[in-house]
């Protein structure tokens, strides 16, 4: 068992397709390990207890401790330096998706070498200054429109059909290639719909939401307004019209794979010009009553949160809710969309069931365990 925990999808095949599939998430809750130690302590600890995000998750806890003493908001140096951290970090991410994960999947050879030398230079962006941030969203611009989506550059109008999108697609080397091949597997519009997806709400928001610290309950399977939601880069790109077209035309699986590389240009555009008045704000923190407060930073997987009551010194309360949580909530996408769908064979259904599990983008490892009806 993975120390940090692992989501195991257990799913059934009938011949026809799949009836059912679960999600396991077997995450320890990591907040309670912060709870009775002092606030140093807890700070020191954060970024050992998370192997994926660990900037990020830092970040928020700092940011929280000083909603809840009451600190002034930190300088515009420091929200810059925050911002270009968070940035490297979430473009870390996707591109381990979009460079290694999705091709594979669809039998493509991995970008190793491209991923290796952008992960490289991204993880000595808070190092080397602002120059060194710049180039390398330059960097990542021009691997989006030359690459990941050339074939959506070249030609002004917008495609008129899903023929035209999945052949405008495989003009991007592997990514397009397997966007491509997503959309040719057929359509899977979820026969019980979708998730609602989550908005982007401040962290005054959502302090007025939770209105105190949340316990391990909805922490494990969070709710926004009492319903679950989805995060990640279909909820912050669901406005776009090619993301809205391919929802609309019964591929939501594909429209995560398309929003990701759109958010990564947006990661890549925050490192050249961090706090830009047109993009929403990164992190924010806001107080949660007395000697209590809230953090809410976005990373690359969905919205994170942290909220903390402190008794003096010590840490009396702390809950952290992330984005796995949301996404493979009992009732949630996966929930949703994992269940009642058809497939023309074995390799067809596993293939869609962890297309559908990459595009929900969980910060543990996963394995997708598919069965065939009475096989063990």
């Amino acid at each position: 068992m993975n120390p940090a925990g692992q989501l195991l999808i257990e799913a059934e095949w009938d011949g026809r397709g799949v009836p059912v599939a679960r999600a396991l998430n077997s995450r320890p809750q990591a907040a309670r390990l912060l709870v009775g130690r002092t606030v140093d302590e807890a700070l020191a600890l954060v970024p050992a207890l998370f192997s994926l995000c660990g900037r990020a998750q830092a970040l928020t806890a700092q940011a929280v401790v000083a909603a809840a003493r009451g600190e002034a908001a930190p300088d515009e140096a420091a929200r810059i330096a925050a911002e270009r951290a968070i940035a490297a970090e979430a473009a870390q991410e996707h591109l381990w998706r979009l460079l290694l994960d999705w091709p594979a999947l669809f039998g493509y050879e991995p970008r190793r070498g491209r991923f290796a030398e952008l992960h490289r230079q991204l993880a000595r962006v808070a190092g080397n200054g602002p120059d060194s941030a710049r180039d390398v969203g330059g960097q990542i611009l021009d691997l989006v429109a030359a690459e990941l989506l050339a074939g959506f550059f070249t030609v002004a109008r917008e495609p008129s059909s899903l023929a035209e999108f999945a052949s405008r697609a495989r003009r991007g080397g592997s990514v397009g290639a397997a966007l491509g091949d997503l959309l040719e597997m057929g359509t899977y519009a979820p026969p019980r719909g979708m998730a609602t997806l989550l908005p982007c709400a401040s962290a005054a928001e959502w302090a007025a939401a939770l209105a105190g610290v949340p316990d391990e309950d909805f922490c494990r399977a969070p709710t926004w307004q009492g319903a679950p939601a989805e995060t990640g880069a279909l909820a912050r790109h669901q406005d776009s019209m090619l993301v809205r077209l391919l929802v609309q035309r019964g591929h939501p699986v594909a429209a995560r794979l398309f929003a990701e590389v759109v958010d990564l240009s947006d990661w890549a555009s925050r490192l050249r010009h961090p706090l830009a008045e047109d993009m929403p704000v990164v992190l924010d923190a806001a107080p949660l009553g007395e000697g209590a407060g809230l953090a809410r930073c976005e990373t690359a997987r969905g919205v994170l949160v942290h909220a903390v009551r402190l008794d003096g010194d010590t840490v009396a309360e702390y809950a952290i809710v992330a984005p796995t949580e949301w996404n493979f909530h009992p009732a949630g996408a996966f929930a949703l969309e994992g269940s009642g769908w058809q497939a023309p064979d074995l390799e067809s259904a596993r293939r869609h069931l962890t297309a559908l599990v990459l595009g929900l983008n969980p910060c543990v490892p996963f394995e997708v365990k598919l069965t065939e009806s009475g096989h063990a």
